[in-house]
């Protein structure tokens, strides 16, 4: 799995969130990528993930292609607050299937804690365009982080056993 979006959307802190039960609330922008590992199990399927979380600053535009190369699905996070961090999205996604073809896609708008500043008929229109799956959560909150890897991660299982 790959973590897209711009800088400060909070991805570290929903892999954190996920794999190890903690929030930071100093940010730390990601130099490069982090590679973390979880073992979970969806229905009746043990799976292991591997998540990589990769920076969101434009410096590292280059470096991201090259690790999107075996990904089986990805999460595109934007900051509720931030409506200029959804304005890329189409940009981060034809990056993304540029290298790896169509592959499982969730939508998550984070930080929903706070006050949102994006209509939500923004968000739905893009979610239909891209036909993928679409999650609020809250990392600081711990809100729904734990149902976007699950979801996520079934539609990863159904491609591959559709295969």
């Amino acid at each position: 799995m790959v973590f897209l979006g711009e800088g400060a959307v909070g991805k570290t802190s929903l892999v954190g969130r996920y794999v190890y039960d903690s929030f930071e609330g100093d940010y730390l922008a990601t130099i490069g990528t982090d590679i973390h590992v979880k073992t979970m199990n969806v229905d009746d399927t043990r799976v292991k993930l591997v998540i990589w979380d990769i920076g969101g600053q434009e410096d590292f535009a280059q470096l991201r292609k090259a690790y999107y190369q075996n990904a089986s699905g990805a999460f595109f996070v934007f900051d509720t607050t931030r409506p200029e961090t959804l304005k890329r999205v189409d940009d981060w996604v034809e990056a993304l299937y540029g290298v790896t073809g169509r592959i499982p896609l969730a939508l998550v708008e984070n930080k929903i804690d706070l006050p949102t500043a994006i209509p939500p008929e923004e968000t739905e229109a893009i979610v239909k365009k891209l036909d993928c799956i679409f999650v609020r959560t809250s990392a600081k909150e711990d809100m729904n982080v734990e149902q976007a890897f699950g979801e996520l991660t079934r539609q990863i299982l159904k491609r591959a056993r559709a295969r």
